[in-house]
């Protein structure tokens, strides 16, 4: 078990390594891929320290590697900041945002005045009890801060509906997963394992578990980072599109308004061409692209939607394109055509997405829908 174990960690360590060089040469989200490149470079470390231990080279003072490095500390932290940068919840990185690894950095100090004072196999209790604080607690800020990172993602996903009329491939499915899974794992495995201080000499089933787990976590990140490159890159668009600010509300746009008979004016201006040209068979429809044609900016038009409409883009947009099916389904030419091409031709492009709006909109199935109007 202890030749399994070991071996496990070492190709677990070779492989993030080479994940970690993908991340630093690749052009886009660098800043943000630092973080992401910090988390796995410690991953690495805690997964060779492990390696080291099978061959009894060091010893862990836990039954998961509670060693001197303090790893939970800089784990949260690291994924803290790349989601933030990544989704744009943070505009300006600066240097105080490197104020979340002063605990990291603490602790680290702490454990290294320890190690150096008492021999390991002799360490006094209350060494003993220093230590579950210090990886119990580091465990706890770690599993804060992936819940805010996944608050983050959700706050994410609900900007997007204000400035793309198609969100699917911008919804970051996978990222949330990782970090639901990240937390899950934190809280059954890692919780009750940092509660435990006395030195291993070997491993089990329930030590290769995390491990297995734990890596799979990272290359699920990794690779989530690394197949939509472009999905972050949407920031920047909403970024000049419409300022950073909550937009559910009239307050917020109070430095916006436009005087009565003008914001009335853009409100026939923008349902006229909805009705003339069209726009929303366009699956790619964005915020921009709307006012562009229209001629009004798009803080404005954001403004007239939320205000005026009571609708985010998002949602205006499926709208019409929920009603452009409609009126197919109830059209005899289009009989032999299935529900989903019809979806398709209106602009959608995702057969869940069609399903869930027009159960929104018409609190009915597609299928339901057309049985009933086809009586």
């Amino acid at each position: 078990m202890e030749e399994i174990f070991g071996t496990i960690c070492l190709a677990g360590a070779i492989q993030a390594l080479l994940l970690v060089f993908v991340l630093i040469i690749k052009k886009k989200n660098r800043r943000a891929n630092l973080f992401l490149s910090l988390f796995l470079v410690f991953g690495i470390l805690d997964l060779f320290e492990l390696y080291l231990g099978t061959k009894g080279i060091t010893a862990s003072t836990g039954s998961y590697q509670l060693s001197i490095i303090p790893y939970s500390l800089i784990f949260g932290p690291s994924i803290f900041l790349y989601i933030a940068l990544l989704t744009a919840e943070i505009y300006n990185f600066t240097k105080k945002l490197l104020l979340l690894y002063l605990p990291f950095i603490a602790a680290l100090l702490v454990n290294l005045c320890l190690y150096f004072t008492y021999n390991l196999s002799e360490m006094p209790a209350y060494v003993k009890y220093i230590n579950v604080i210090i990886n119990g607690g580091g465990v706890i800020f770690e599993l804060t801060l992936y819940i805010i990172s996944l608050i983050i993602l959700q706050r994410y996903i609900k900007r997007l509906k204000e400035y793309f009329s198609d969100i699917d491939s911008l919804k970051l499915s996978l990222f949330r997963i990782v970090i639901v899974i990240m937390i899950i794992t934190v809280f059954i495995i890692y919780i009750p394992f940092s509660q435990e201080s006395h030195v291993r000499h070997d491993h089990s089933i329930l030590d290769i578990i995390p491990v297995i787990g734990g890596l799979s976590l990272i290359f699920g990140l990794t690779i989530a980072a690394l197949l939509q490159p472009e999905t972050f890159n949407k920031v920047r668009l909403m970024e000049n599109a419409v300022a950073h600010e909550e937009t559910e509300t009239l307050p917020q746009y109070k430095k916006l308004r436009l005087s009565a008979s003008e914001e009335e004016l853009y409100v026939k201006k923008l349902i006229d061409y909805m009705s003339k040209e069209k726009p929303y068979l366009n699956e790619e429809l964005t915020l921009q692209d709307i006012a562009d044609e229209i001629s009004i900016s798009s803080h404005h038009l954001s403004m007239i939607l939320n205000i005026h409409l009571k609708q985010n883009f998002y949602t205006f947009i499926n709208y019409y394109r929920i009603e452009d099916v409609k009126e197919k389904l109830a059209d005899s030419l289009y009989k032999s055509q299935t529900i989903l091409s019809i979806a398709y031709s209106a602009g959608f492009n995702s057969k869940s997405t069609f399903n869930t709006m027009f159960k929104k909109f018409t609190e009915k199935t597609p299928k339901e829908y057309r049985s009933e109007i086809l009586i």
